[in-house]
């Protein structure tokens, strides 16, 4: 219904503005994709970068989040309608993990602990494949030679990549943790609030108290503010998340954050998914 009554009232200034926010958006991916990702995974993954440069480029990353995030404020502000529904702008695998016009911000804690299962499972299989050595000994004496020179040289800049999620990682649960334990209280009173707009719209319109316009106009002034304080929280625990972390693993982090909206963008992923025929009970 407000989808509706918003639509009706939209002049050809706010078709600039959705038409904007939407060469923006496909910018802003454009960018992450061709220049800050590939940027980020060189110094992630070169011999001849150092902490600092990593470092650097992981603020370049959040720096390019954080404008998105301010760019989607300003589009909320101008028509919320194109951000609680963005059937235009974003891509039909996209939708399901939007939340009041965005990621959830429980995926960026789902993503950080994906990391930390995989260093565990990664531990218990080693432990398990030693104990299979200790049990059965080795079938051949002579030792391995390890080659040195350029490999041990990658071996060494890449080691502290590798081994990120082994530094701290029961601090990480114990953060991350806490940041879920603030969202269980912030994504609920955020919800309640829409649903309090909706009911305001409802019993103003029921009752004849304003004209739907006018209260059309005040829910959507209501639901800007609520998008805008998502916004706020998805910046805050992305943010948080990379304050927390050292710099291997926020880089390890963004990377995969930025895979992830990437990915909503691969054509031929997006051909298969629009030509899926299987029914979803």
């Amino acid at each position: 219904m407000f989808k509706s009554l918003s639509r009706k009232k939209l002049t050809t200034s706010d078709h600039h503005h959705q038409q904007r926010f939407k060469d923006y958006y496909a910018e802003w991916i454009t960018v992450l994709e061709t220049k800050h990702l590939p940027n980020l995974r060189h110094h992630m993954s070169s011999t001849t970068s150092t902490p600092n440069l990593l470092s650097a480029h992981v603020e370049i990353m959040h720096h390019h989040f954080n404008t998105y995030y301010q760019a989607l404020d300003n589009a909320a502000s101008n028509d919320v309608s194109q951000i609680i529904f963005p059937y235009d702008i974003r891509t039909p695998m996209e939708l399901p993990f939007l939340w009041l016009g965005d990621l959830h911000p429980y995926l960026f804690t789902n993503l950080l602990r994906s990391y930390l299962i995989q260093h565990d499972d990664s531990l218990s299989q080693d432990e398990e494949d030693q104990e299979n050595e200790a049990m059965h000994g080795d079938d051949e004496d002579e030792e391995e030679v390890i080659e040195v020179g350029q490999s041990c040289e990658f071996l060494k800049k890449q080691w502290p990549l590798m081994n990120a999620w082994t530094i701290h990682s029961r601090k990480l649960t114990t953060r991350i943790d806490q940041i879920e334990r603030g969202l269980r209280l912030m994504v609920p009173a955020l919800m309640s609030r829409v649903r309090k707009a909706q009911l305001g719209f409802v019993h103003k319109v029921g009752s004849g108290e304003v004209t739907a316009a006018v209260a059309a106009a005040e829910m959507e002034e209501e639901m800007v503010g609520i998008v805008m304080d998502a916004n706020r929280l998805r910046k805050d625990v992305i943010s948080e998340i990379v304050s927390f972390t050292n710099v291997y693993q926020g880089a390890l982090f963004l990377e995969g954050l930025a895979q992830f909206l990437v990915g909503f963008r691969d054509v031929k992923l997006l051909n298969e998914f629009k030509n899926c025929k299987s029914r979803i009970n």
